[in-house]
């Protein structure tokens, strides 16, 4: 998923100016009156963790005999053929996670960026780490070797991609591609966001991404400017401009690009996948994606403000925290009540009680530990500013 930027944020945000005047934008110290929240941002993220868990239950091929014992095609025959292309959901997530990174850092400094992103990604994948830590060791599967204690530690920095170390989770993945992704547009909102400094980065990365090609040539260039994840978060950002400027013939075409160099990539993953228990179709997996980048183009567009549910908000909420908790710990109740209940009751459990976990880790830890986070970052601040203006008096 990653993670899937996972939050679709209520940010304050101007109303859309004009294309050709970027520079008429509001200064980000401005109050800004409230933007509606994009409740068809949340039912589609909802809709991409949503696939991800039916898929790892349901829709992967090559199952052990420690989980269900059997392919999932011969227990769940009517939902296996679309459950096993429930994985592209997480292309959906990082669609979703260029859109919604403008949005949330429009006005902010990089300061403000960084301190969001934290907040909102550490506090529930700390838990997780910790859940997963003991699903391994009190619940193993007993076919495969549980992370070190090394690895494990290392699994609370959210960088064991470039350490080395074992996922303790398997979705964990996403989170690396989301962290690069990050540390990349800030490179932007240290400048500061407009119309033409966006646009121009989104080129410029996607290209590096074609590039990233010739990795054994430029090895730094295909970590911050992974082929396929990177087409995907520069659609969602040229959506963004859209949804914010109004769409224009240079946003279409940036769009048209990102799709391109998108079915590309897909396909030759789709390739890559064959004959691992994999295999998908080419066709169906292309049509799957590309309806994906218009649902979002439909949200840019304003064509989905008619959905204004406001469950979805809670739904939306409770996306993150799913991701990162179900698949460990829903294959271990999987392995533990499916002798006594049989196929469809222990599916039907198993995810039931995932979302309820998530539900009470938004609730009791996430929530909790960002307001408790927030609060002391706050003071800490106020005493660096005290300090400084103390600084300068002294001189």
């Amino acid at each position: 998923m990653s993670q899937t930027d996972l939050q679709v944020p209520g940010q304050p945000q101007p109303a859309p100016v004009p294309v050709n005047r970027p520079a008429a934008e509001a200064p980000a110290e401005a109050k800004k009156p409230a933007a509606p929240r994009l409740y068809a941002l949340d039912a589609l993220r909802v809709l991409a963790a949503v696939s991800v868990m039916v898929f790892h239950f349901a829709g992967v091929d090559a199952a052990t005999k420690a989980n269900w014992g059997v392919n999932p095609k011969e227990l769940f025959p009517w939902l296996f053929p679309a459950a096993q292309y429930g994985s592209y959901g997480v292309q959906l997530f990082f669609l979703i996670s260029g859109f919604v990174i403008c949005l949330s850092a429009w006005g902010r400094s990089p300061g403000q960026f960084v301190r969001a992103r934290f907040l909102r990604l550490f506090p529930a994948y700390w838990f997780s780490v910790v859940v997963a830590v003991l699903v391994w060791r009190g619940l193993p599967d007993g076919a495969r070797t549980a992370p070190t204690v090394t690895d494990s530690l290392s699994n609370l920095t959210m960088f064991q991609v470039p350490l080395g170390a074992a996922h303790l989770v398997g979705a964990y993945w996403t989170l690396w591609v989301e962290l690069t992704f990050y540390l990349v547009f800030l490179l932007v909102v240290w400048k500061g966001l407009d119309y033409t400094r966006v646009s121009v980065f989104c080129w410029v990365w996607l290209l590096a991404s074609v590039l990233a090609h010739q990795d054994h040539k430029l090895p730094l260039v295909s970590i911050f400017a992974q082929p396929l994840n990177t087409a995907l978060f520069v659609g969602g950002i040229a959506m963004y401009l859209m949804y914010r400027f109004g769409p224009d013939l240079k946003l279409w075409g940036l769009l048209g690009a990102s799709w391109l160099a998108m079915q590309h990539d897909l396909m030759a993953s789709v390739k890559s996948l064959q004959g691992r228990g994999l295999d998908r179709d080419p066709v169906v997996v292309l049509g799957l994606v590309t309806v994906f980048y218009l649902l979002v183009l439909a949200v840019a567009l304003r064509k989905l403000d008619w959905v204004n549910w406001k469950w979805l908000a809670t739904a939306g909420a409770l996306v993150y925290p799913l991701y990162l908790l179900h698949e460990e710990l829903g294959w271990a109740m999987i392995r533990t009540v499916y002798g006594h209940l049989g196929a469809w009751p222990t599916l039907g459990i198993t995810c039931a009680s995932l979302v309820l976990l998530a539900w009470l880790t938004h609730k009791l830890v996430e929530t909790p530990s960002q307001r408790w986070l927030r609060r002391k970052l706050d003071e800490e601040s106020r005493k660096a500013r005290s300090r400084k203006s103390a600084d300068t008096e002294a001189r």
